[in-house]
């Protein structure tokens, strides 16, 4: 294979966007380096266990591989005899929902087409078109549907709720409209989705129960109105959680993980239980030194990459020059998997040649760290500061929007007395900039005037 060839392969090899499916050969288990997270044994766990449903929150930074965890653990229920509808509520492109505005009542419908879309031909899909047929007048009204009533068939139901969520997502005037009507009917749509659910739950090739889970709502943008109010969040988890309980089934939702650590935490967890949160892979420990474990890890799933392209292929020397660029890599992502995939992209999309130098890694990372970079605001700089000195991030609603951000990472381990330890830090390409440096230098001296 020329060289043009296998930097094309090994650029969409560490495709950044696509989880990966279980079976997948470039999967690598981080469980050890991620403080002994296992969403089989603790989210499907609960779910196996429990005689009642559950509902049950799972977070942890975008791009931490959640995605992946969440497929697994689909296939993990299948396996028992579940049924399970995984979707993806939204992607950066497509979806049924908008980030930077969703309510419930968005998240409900989402969860309607889905279900309808996983479960049609396998349970009774009368109640939802009756919810639908009921009104027909509105969704006529909104020019959401030219198909006439008497026409209304499944199939043709489907389609009507693809045009909803499409409106949803990319329509704010018809997207209040549609959450009017549907928060004006949630009571018998929940009705109507308990139905279908249970249709399902009595068909003996499904088994008895069923699992619904949304993913990719962790993105959902918090919104604040004023300082009193509430969140969208905590309108959607807390003020709506006899909604987001509702269902007859098993609920796994996502959820940012700024709001676990807000004034809501508590809340939360009387509603949902504990929450399950994913943290990053651990390249470095509290004091700054280099925590090999974590980096083998990390170094593993670029092998794994590679190895996709080419199982003659060696990671070094010939994708990479040296080993002290591949560990430049690792570092610099703070572990964070699709920072990792994004910074291998760039380091190809950079060369035109193999092995990949130590140079064309440095003009990558510094061409992705402007990302972060341009992100920061003058009023950021006093915390994050503070934060890579006490490795803990605040309380105030300042850090959590960082948390969210990516710009503070979270990682978590177990010491030798089997207690928790969470702790926080800047992310490393922001700590490698310049202007960090110059700022971290003068705050330890006293000079910053932040």
């Amino acid at each position: 294979m020329n060289t043009d060839a296998l930097l094309k392969d090994l650029f969409n090899s560490f495709r950044p966007d696509m989880p990966l499916k279980p079976g997948d050969s470039r999967y690598v288990d981080c469980r050890s380096v991620r403080g002994d997270q296992d969403i089989i044994s603790q989210l499907g766990g609960c779910i196996v266990k429990d005689t009642q449903n559950t509902y049950q929150l799972y977070s942890g930074h975008r791009g931490g591989g959640k995605s992946t965890e969440l497929m697994r653990l689909a296939e993990y229920l299948e396996d028992k005899g579940f049924v399970v509808v995984y979707f993806a509520a939204a992607t950066d492109d497509a979806g049924d929902l908008s980030f930077q505005d969703t309510q419930y009542q968005d998240i409900l419908i989402s969860c309607t087409r889905q279900l309808l879309e996983k479960l049609q031909g396998q349970a009774n899909a009368l109640p939802i078109q009756k919810w639908l047929e009921a009104r027909w007048k509105e969704l006529t009204d909104l020019a959401l549907t030219e198909v006439s009533l008497e026409k209304l068939n499944i199939s043709l139901a489907l389609s009507q709720l693809v045009k909803i969520t499409a409106a949803i997502r990319a329509e704010p005037s018809k997207r209040r409209e549609i959450r009017k009507l549907v928060e004006q009917n949630t009571e018998s749509l929940v009705k109507a989705l308990n139905e279908f659910i249970d249709s399902a739950k009595d068909s003996e090739q499904n088994g008895n129960q069923v699992v619904i889970i949304a993913d990719n709502l962790d993105r959902i943008v918090p919104i604040q109105e004023n300082e009193d109010a509430r969140t969208n969040l905590e309108d959607i988890y807390i003020s709506r959680s006899e909604i987001m309980r509702g269902l007859n089934c098993h609920m796994i939702y996502t959820v940012p993980i700024s709001l676990l650590y807000s004034t809501a935490a508590t809340e939360l967890q009387d509603i949902y239980g504990k929450t399950q949160v994913l943290p990053m892979v651990m390249v470095e420990s509290e004091d700054g030194e280099i925590y090999a474990p974590g980096m083998a890890k990390l170094r593993m799933a670029l092998e794994q990459r590679v190895a996709y392209v080419s199982s003659e292929l060696e990671l070094v020397p010939q994708v990479f020059d040296e080993e002290n660029t591949v560990n430049l890599l690792c570092l610099s992502c703070g572990g964070h998997l699709r920072d990792l995939m994004h910074l291998v992209r760039e380091a190809v999309n950079q060369s035109t040649e193999l092995p990949i130098t130590q140079k064309m890694v440095k003009r990558a990372i510094s061409v992705y760290r402007q990302g972060y970079m341009e992100a920061l605001q003058e009023s950021d700089w006093p915390l994050l500061l503070k934060v890579h000195q006490t490795k803990y991030r605040g309380k105030n609603n300042h850090y959590r929007n960082l948390l969210f951000r990516r710009c503070i990472l979270e990682y978590c381990y177990f010491d030798e007395d089997e207690e928790q330890n969470l702790w926080q830090d800047v992310h490393p390409l922001i700590r490698g900039s310049k202007l960090f440096k110059k700022r971290w230098q003068e705050f330890q001296s006293g000079e910053y005037e932040g």
